[in-house]
């Protein structure tokens, strides 16, 4: 099936102030089906986008006027209540440069030059999410009940059904998929008192650092598995770090200041040289959170094309 079967004439917004860049994506994404409309810097690309209404925003990072960060979160604090994919373009192509890209609120983020293919891919697996929403939204709303975002409340073998249709989607129509597993460290070293106080609170830490497609299930008190559908290495990453700070700030029912949290944290990715099922998927996650563990805990053990260990900056 090709991207424009899929897209039905999708309107993608592509702004960028280098006009051989613009062109390029225009060119790329028109080829695929897709209807574009342009913006050349990014106060010209909110203006564009209250006029045309499009279903997701391309955005080149540095551009006159207000950079394509900026335009990132005044897109995302415009519309609250609806899912609108935003993607960044740069040079910048550093970790740093992505997880400051999607903290901002962007969905995907992609080095330039960009392989042509690899934009319509990605555009096409941020669409199709959106899509699914809105049904889930649409669903809703004549009295039928959603997906629900997280699974923390429901058996084992129920998530990971859901896991396996959404390996079996990733496989089908090459769209990325990370699975995260997030362990406290020195659980079983605290008193019981402690340790309930700190597992409640890293679900809530978990429960607001994903997304509603995301699968959350607890593996056990002081761990959990995350699946995220529709992500690439910064998502990832980004979900990651965000969990990571938040455990750091938690704290002890028994004292005024902040207990010796932390949390250890294995990913790893789909699609990837070494990941061909889901057993391997699972099989990566958990050599990445062994590997974390034992570099003593407290950090991000990223399994992509090799191990990525990781520990953000507090």
């Amino acid at each position: 099936m090709t991207a424009g079967a899929l897209t039905a004439r999708s309107k993608v917004l592509v702004a960028d102030d280098a006009e051989v860049d613009r062109s390029t994506a225009q060119a790329t994404l028109a080829a695929a089906g897709y209807e574009v409309v342009e913006a050349v810097d990014g106060q010209h690309a909110l203006e564009v986008f209250a006029r045309e209404r499009p279903e997701l925003v391309l955005l080149d990072v540095v551009m006159p006027r207000l950079t394509g960060v900026e335009v990132c979160r005044i897109l995302k604090a415009k519309t609250p209540t609806t899912y609108l994919p935003v993607i960044l373009v740069s040079t910048r192509n550093s970790v740093n440069a992505r997880v400051e890209g999607l903290r901002a609120g962007a969905d995907d983020y992609l080095g330039k030059p960009y392989d042509e293919e690899e934009l319509r891919a990605r555009v096409d697996a941020l669409l199709r999410a959106r899509r699914a929403l809105l049904t889930e939204a649409t669903s809703a709303s004549r009295g039928r009940l959603p997906i629900e975002p997280l699974l923390v409340s429901r058996g084992e073998e129920a998530f990971r059904r859901r896991v396996a249709e959404e390996f079996d989607r990733a496989q089908r129509f090459s769209d990325p998929l990370a699975c995260l597993r997030v362990e406290l460290d020195g659980y079983a070293e605290q008193d019981e008192t402690v340790a309930r106080a700190w597992a409640e609170q890293l679900r809530t830490i978990i429960e607001s650092s994903v997304r509603k497609i995301d699968l959350v299930y607890a593996s056990e008190p002081q761990g959990y598995v995350l699946v995220l559908p529709n992500t690439h290495f910064p998502g990832a990453l980004a979900v990651a770090e965000r969990i990571w700070r938040g455990a750091r700030r938690l704290r002890r029912p028994d004292a005024q200041g902040g207990g010796a949290a932390s949390v250890s944290i294995g990913v790893s990715f789909f699609p990837n040289k070494d990941t061909h099922t889901l057993r391997d998927l699972e099989e990566l996650v958990e050599a990445a959170l062994r590997r974390a563990r034992n570099e003593g805990g407290g950090k991000i053990c990223l399994f992509q094309h090799q191990g990525y260990l990781y520990a953000p900056e507090d």
